[in-house]
């Protein structure tokens, strides 16, 4: 006689959604991908990450893709950036010398990029919810001016 445990049902909403979130990760690094070769192809002066960024943000704006498409892979990705910052506390310790020599420097150089990324992306944040907000608004007034006016007398 078996003493073995039962095998549990399997879970297939739980396998489908992690597979399209591995799809929609591979569809961010696609993305990256891309705008890396084109970057690197055209000797442009920005990064592949930047340019990847810039062409997302025009397929969102423009309606070709819908955040929903990586929603659950970005917010995967969002909820581990912890582990993309490891290799920058190694560093620290392996060039101690570096920090004590020009610690200062690289500190301000930090914190100001630091801020810029901070303010940049609070300002397109903002930028792009009034963008929908007004989108919204427009197409809220454009089907109620496409909306029947009911006369005085209709509704006693």
């Amino acid at each position: 006689m078996s003493t073995s445990l039962p095998i549990p049902p399997s879970k297939p909403k739980a396998a489908l959604r992690g597979l399209q979130t591995l799809g929609q990760i591979l569809f961010l690094v696609l993305i990256w991908a891309l705008a890396d070769r084109i970057a690197t192809l055209a000797h442009l002066p920005i990064s592949g990450g930047i340019l990847g960024l810039l062409i997302l943000v025009a397929l969102l704006l423009s309606g070709v893709v819908k955040p929903a498409l990586f929603e659950q892979g970005g917010e995967l990705l969002l909820a581990n950036m912890l582990l993309y910052f490891i290799p920058l506390v190694v560093s620290v310790v392996q060039y101690t010398s570096l920090f004590e020599s020009e610690g200062l420097k690289l500190l301000v150089a930090i914190g100001v990029g630091f801020i810029s990324v901070l303010v940049t992306t609070a300002l397109t944040v903002e930028w792009l919810c009034a963008w929908t907000r007004k989108r919204h608004l427009q197409r809220l007034t454009q089907q109620r001016s496409k909306r029947p006016v009911l006369a005085k007398q209709e509704l006693v």
